[in-house]
């Protein structure tokens, strides 16, 4: 893995680091409670489902500059040895989804949208890291888990 924080994104640009960063490569940079993720682009530029990245409101599939993407927060590329899409493939399928606007928490974030990019699969990790806590008993009390799931579903819907 490489990792940058935006102070090192001139740095990276110019081959400072193990390698450059190359169009298609996977970005992850941590949030708040989870991982945001999305495709390198080129010239400073990431494509992402930008969904809950700035708050509340759910948002679509955009270009945004690395230092937006990072917000200064530690970013890495996630590798993949198993790739179904070439890195060239893997731009061109997340572009072909640029302005898409059907964000979901649960079914359509930016890790379902990376995934697919790269393998052609929807999913994600943590949701479903999430779903087995939740169902493991990781959620304690009488109702809890009702009222945990019917938050995340009406935040998934953008109600809350």
């Amino acid at each position: 893995m490489i990792y940058l924080t935006v102070s090192m994104v001139s740095e990276v640009a110019m081959g400072f680091f193990s390698r450059e960063l190359r169009a298609g490569d996977h970005l992850v940079t941590k949030r708040l409670g989870y991982t945001h993720h999305g495709i390198y682009l080129g010239r400073n530029k990431v494509i992402h489902y930008s969904g809950l990245a700035n708050g509340l409101r759910a948002g679509p599939v955009e270009i945004t500059s690395l230092d937006n993407f990072s917000q200064g927060k530690h970013t890495y590329v996630q590798s993949h040895d198993k790739r179904v899409f070439c890195h060239k493939q893997t731009v061109k399928r997340a572009r072909s989804r640029l302005t898409e606007d059907k964000y979901n928490l649960l079914t359509n974030n930016c890790e379902h949208f990376i995934n697919w990019c790269i393998y052609g699969k929807v999913r994600s990790e943590q949701v479903s890291n999430v779903a087995i806590y939740m169902l493991s008993g990781g959620v304690s009390g009488i109702g809890s888990g009702h009222i945990v799931t019917n938050s995340i579903l009406r935040l998934s819907r953008g109600l809350l």
